[in-house]
């Protein structure tokens, strides 16, 4: 086995299954916590959209206040560093975002406020809905 990904999902995990969500879909990792959280990974189709991604979550981890009031990067690398691996949490709090920043996030990536919108809407129905 090959050790890709590390990432600290914040309880124990308690089983993960590899399944498609909808009929003839992208497969995913679905996993559950000792705590009853549902969760999944998700792999991206493209370079394009990873290079959007890690720049959102970059300008996330310093625009979201983290409500324990640790650095988000030291809290999903609690055990081992994060690795090949973007908070797809993190990233869904963009459409949270006063205006003003959405804009200039945006403008980091060449690109309008609706289309990093839509690449969010376009993951999540990709495979869950």
């Amino acid at each position: 086995m090959d050790h890709i990904a590390e990432f600290f999902v914040g309880d124990t995990l308690t089983s993960i299954t590899k399944t498609s969500l909808l009929p003839g879909g992208r497969e995913v990792l679905v996993y559950t916590t000792l705590h009853g959280s549902i969760g999944m990974f998700v792999p991206f189709v493209s370079k394009d959209e990873i290079e959007i991604f890690k720049t959102i979550e970059m300008h996330l981890r310093n625009e979201i206040p983290n409500p324990c009031g640790r650095d988000h990067v030291q809290y999903r690398s609690y055990y081992f560093p994060v690795k090949n691996v973007i908070d797809g949490d993190l990233c869904e709090h963009y459409n949270m975002l006063p205006n003003e920043k959405k804009r200039q996030i945006a403008d980091s990536l060449d690109r309008t406020v609706s289309e990093i919108s839509k690449k969010l809407e376009d993951i999540r129905n990709r495979v869950a809905f």
